[in-house]
């Protein structure tokens, strides 16, 4: 999907289907237990497929509004961490590491493969 006003890309997660293994999620769940959902492909899949079937429900305010209220300092948010616009990868890169968590899920379902790298 393109940006037409300022021609750069937008690349969308996928909708996570009606068929997803519940299990499976619970699983990725406990296996990136250390991971935070927003930096964590597998997580992120994990926790909305559990937020979709109901297993789990979100929190109602963000994480840093329950530190704000709790009165404790909440972590920059790492934009310094983020590749400079003219140094992201393409989106074929995008595409090919959608395609490797794709095939590593299939494992997973399949029984073939744990998941993590080696």
């Amino acid at each position: 999907m393109r940006n037409q006003k300022e021609g750069g890309v937008v690349v969308a997660p996928p909708i996570i289907c009606g068929s997803a293994d519940v299990e499976l999620a619970h699983r990725l769940m406990r296996r990136h237990r250390g991971c935070r959902v927003d930096r964590c492909a597998w997580k992120w899949v994990a926790f909305y497929t559990l937020v979709r079937r109901g297993r789990i429900v979100p929190q109602e305010s963000s994480p840093r509004e329950r530190a704000h209220r709790r009165g404790i300092a909440f972590p920059t948010d790492h934009t310094d961490d983020l590749p400079h616009p003219d140094t992201a990868p393409e989106l074929w890169t995008f595409q090919q590491v959608l395609d490797g968590l794709h095939e590593l899920a299939e494992d997973l379902r399949t029984g073939s493969g744990d998941g993590c790298q080696r």
